[in-house]
């Protein structure tokens, strides 16, 4: 039997003064799975993606989590809400070393570390599984931008979601650094975190989504596997510039 969703999204729109970013975007998002959004630049996905998480609150329509209406809820409540997020723009404690700016996000959220030694104990963890370990000592300043990726989602696994968002993770790695990030947020998924991601890597779209939605122009315009995404013509036409026809691999 299906799970319920985790996330619903009912008829979001957000406004700028007289420009509308986002008009009308329903989806949901399945417990356990990894659901994925995709368009082009501009397409509207960073709005919607911060009015789900708490950055802005849309102009019109309401957003559930687990069945409660968290539409005018804040950022920083999400933590104690288990939900995480990653940002496209990584801001980690550019003079802390990696180790402790993963310490300090120990003390953020419902499962908050009560004790120094419960923050490094779980800090470590995450380290480990996040592959940072031998860099722990490493100032986060001082480290490119795949191993500083790579700590943005140890920050966030360090208060322990059960939701995590990720933007745009994998933008600006070569290809064997986008294979090992596939890789671990697939070994997050394993651990029970449920993920939405924006992405514009095609591969890692395909790779670990079992669900896409496509936005252009500020308004959904399919939704389904990645395979039927792909193939669906009005996508290709904003994508490839190509009308009809099946896109085959």
């Amino acid at each position: 039997m299906d799970k319920a969703p985790i996330i619903e999204v009912k008829n979001i729109t957000k406004r700028f003064k007289g420009l509308t970013a986002v008009k009308d975007v329903s989806f949901s998002i399945r417990e356990g799975g990894i659901t994925g959004m995709i368009g082009p630049n501009g397409a509207g996905k960073s709005t919607t993606f911060n009015m789900i998480c708490g950055y802005y609150p849309p102009t019109e329509g309401r957003i559930f989590y687990r069945g409660e209406d968290i539409t005018n809820k804040k950022a920083y409540e999400y933590t104690n809400m288990k939900i995480a997020r990653t940002f496209q723009i990584m801001k980690p404690l550019k003079n802390l070393s990696v180790l402790e700016n993963v310490v300090a996000s120990c003390y953020f959220g419902h499962a908050a570390a009560k004790s120094e030694r419960e923050a490094r104990e779980r800090a470590m963890e995450v380290l480990h599984f996040t592959g940072l370990y031998d860099k722990r000592h490493i100032l986060s300043k001082d480290m490119g931008t795949p191993d500083q990726k790579r700590l943005e989602m140890a920050r966030a696994l360090a208060t322990k979601p059960e939701l995590l968002f990720l933007d745009e993770n994998m933008a600006g790695l070569n290809p064997a650094e986008t294979e090992a990030a596939i890789e671990l947020i697939r070994e997050i998924n394993r651990s029970g975190v449920t993920i939405f991601l924006i992405e514009h890597i095609m591969q890692a779209v395909v790779s670990l989504c079992e669900s896409v939605i496509v936005l252009h122009h500020g308004e959904k315009i399919a939704e389904g596997t990645p395979e039927q995404v792909m193939n669906d013509p009005m996508v290709m036409e904003v994508y490839l510039g190509t009308k009809g026809g099946a896109a085959h691999a």
